[in-house]
This record gives C-alpha cells, structure tokens and sequence, in this order.
C-alpha cells in the first residue's frame, strides 16, 4: 500500500510540477532591441498573455555569458509583476555585475523562474538600429519589425513584405494613373510615412508622394494610391513607361520596378500575387487579386524559356511562393533540401504544360535556417532540359 501512495505522490508531484511550468509561461519575451545607446540601452520586453498578473520576483535573463557562468545572471527586480495583458521593459545593458549588452550581430538569450527552471528563450538576428525582433500577434510568431513598440502592442511592419503589385499608366481625368500595393502577410500593416514616387522624385525635382497618415493595408489585401492628382508630389505613370520606388517610413527603397509601354485595356502586374514575375495583363484587377486569366492573351501560355524565380516573400513564415515557367510540356520536379543536403519536402513530381506555374511551400515542424528549392525539368522523352537551385530563409 505504502508503494503504491509513494507512486501516486511522485505521478501528484510531476503533474504539479509541470503545471507550474506551464502556468509560468503564460508570458514570453515579446520584443527584443539590441541597438541601444547610453541615454537608451538595449531592453527586453516582456508580454503577460493570461487573464491574471504574473509576479517575475527571483526570476532571472541572461545571455551566453550568464548561461555559462563567466558573469552572474540577471535578477527580476523584487515586485516584477506584470498585469493581466499588459507589458513590462527589463534593461539589460546596465552598469550591474549581472548587465549584458545584447549584440548587434545577434546572440541567444534565456529567462528562467525561481527554481532555476527555463521557461522562455530566444534567438534573435542582427538587427538595424530602426528595427527589433518582435512576437506578431503578440506572445506568437517571432519577425523583425521596423516598429518600435516599447512596452505596448507589437504592429507588424516588415517592409519587405509590401510589393507595388499592379501598375495602371493610362489615366484620365475621371480615373487618373494608379499603383497597386499588396500585402502578402498575414498582418495588418501601417503605412504611415511611407512615399511612392517616380524619376523627378528620385531626382529630387519634385516631392516624393506620402501615403496619408493613418493608412493601413489589410492583412493578404490591396490599396490603391493614385499618384496622378493635383497635389505637388502628383505624378502622372508615362504611357511609354517608366521605372517608380517604394520607401518604407525610414527612407529605405523596398520595392522598384520599371513597367513599359501600355494600351489604354493594360495593366503591369504581377503574377502570382506578390511574387517576382511581372506580366502585362488585358485584364485590369484594381484593388482584387491577379489571377491567371489576367494575363495577356498571347502570352498567358507562352513562356520564352525555363526560369525559377526567388521564392516570396524571403525570409518566410510560415509559407512562401515558388513560381517557375516552362517553354514547353515538361515533367517537373521541385524539391526543398535543408543546409545538409538533406531532403526536406518533394513539393512537385508531375507532367506540366507550358507557361507559368507556382506553388505554395509551408514550414511545418522545421525550424528556422538556410533552405534550398531545386527544379530539374525533362522533356516527354526523359531529357533533362533544366536545373537550378535557389536559397530561402525561414525565419520563425
């Protein structure tokens, strides 16, 4: 009998144990910033998502330093209690035995509660002094993010991410030129201070064209900035064509593109959505996803030669497009190998006809790295006629 309770006081005894582990990680590390100066050092910030305050008093962060016992770790200031939904800053880089500086380049980090126990850790990337590594939504998925949101909810706002997508330069009065911008994330995404221009503005000539204040793109959705209207940045799209820039609010060029010449029924687009192929189409989409049909009559189907395109977006999470062409009928082959050489996922083994084709790839239950996408394609008598590899980055 006396065994038997033993037994059932260690099975009490684990169970409660996890509990408690899982009930302390409730929070997370939520955003990380590594560029800090001496008025304003590096920090992490520290997210509670449960309906109950978190008391973090005895808890500690560290980095490799800490975690090899070369300097102490950091302690939690007694009475750290984070509230019910709600955020708190620690500083790391202070003039305590126990402060670390976070590198620039990267580096890991580590909290642990007060039984010594690691309930959260991360890797972050090196990071731009406009940016830090982010959980979006928050406590979820880890990015960098050009939004610096210290103590308050993460905004998604990797500028990367956001494509001039569909390109109409043969306005009227009624309905002036206008641009497409796609975001393929699954975030909403501020456009706040982010400018679109042409050559003059590029040239310095004119003013670059703002996007108002307090624009939002939706999360896999479109908005329309008509750059042909009467204010001192409007520029009118050459119908001969011409080549346009996108800057994201810190005055970074995260997309350009030179479209050309134009009918009247024409649009530049890309096709799929959001990747690096750009097509003209007799099909105008504003505001709506391009689909097939959208491309022009006579080269819906006609691709000149074998290409593979750069996976988008990259760095991924979790899915990315690849999109190929084929001049003729082929059996394809896609592939995703890891760093190893090792195969990861067989994406496509079929026959295809001609033209322009993609398809989808989902990181499920790999971790974040360095990926390669192969295409080997062979004509119907079983000569191989194309090869070409491509790296991605996951990044989780």
């Amino acid at each position: 009998m006396k065994k038997y309770s033993l037994q059932l006081f260690i099975l009490v005894l684990f169970f409660f144990t996890q509990f408690n582990i899982q009930a302390q990680t409730n929070f997370t590390m939520n955003e990380v910033y590594s560029r800090g100066t001496t008025s304003d050092p590096d920090w992490i910030e520290i997210y509670n998502s449960s309906s109950s305050a978190v008391d973090l008093s005895g808890f500690k962060i560290y980095d490799v330093a800490g975690r090899t016992g070369t300097k102490p770790k950091k302690d939690f200031p007694s009475g750290s209690i984070i509230p019910a939904n709600e955020f708190l800053v620690i500083v790391t880089d202070d003039t305590s035995a126990s402060g670390f500086g976070l590198s620039s380049s990267g580096e890991s980090v580590w909290i642990e509660n007060a039984s010594g126990i690691v309930v959260d850790s991360v890797v972050f990337p090196a990071l731009q002094t406009t940016e830090s590594y982010s959980r979006v939504p928050n406590g979820q998925s880890w990015i960098i993010t050009n939004s610096i949101t210290r103590g308050t909810s993460n905004i998604y706002s990797n500028p990367t991410s956001i494509v001039m997508n569909e390109i109409y330069s043969r306005g009227i009065t009624s309905d002036p030129d206008w641009i497409e911008i796609y975001n393929p994330s699954s975030f909403e995404i501020s456009l706040t201070g982010y400018k679109i221009y042409d050559a003059g503005g590029q040239a310095g000539t004119k003013p670059k064209k703002s996007f108002p204040s307090g624009t939002f793109i939706p999360a896999n959705g479109f908005i329309i900035i008509v750059t042909d209207d009467t204010a001192s940045s409007g520029f009118g799209l050459s119908s001969n064509g011409e080549e346009v820039w996108l800057e994201d609010a810190s005055g970074l060029i995260i997309d350009d593109v030179t479209f050309p010449s134009m009918d009247t029924t024409q649009s530049y687009c890309r096709f799929p959505d959001g990747t690096t192929a750009w097509q003209i189409s007799n099909y105008i989409t504003k505001g709506l996803q391009n689909s097939i049909t959208d491309i022009n009559d006579d080269e819906a189907n006609l691709a000149l030669d074998f290409v593979l395109n750069q996976n988008y977006p990259n760095p991924f999470n979790p899915s990315t497009t690849i999109s190929y062409s084929l001049p003729f009928e082929s059996t394809v082959i896609i592939t995703i190998f890891n760093s190893l050489g090792e195969v990861v996922k067989e994406l496509v083994n079929s026959s295809q006809q001609s033209g322009y084709h993609s398809v989808s790839f989902k990181a499920v239950d790999i971790s974040s790295g360095i990926y390669f996408y192969a295409i080997s394609a062979y004509s119907i008598n079983g000569q191989q006629e194309f090869n070409s590899v491509r790296k991605m980055t996951l990044l989780k």
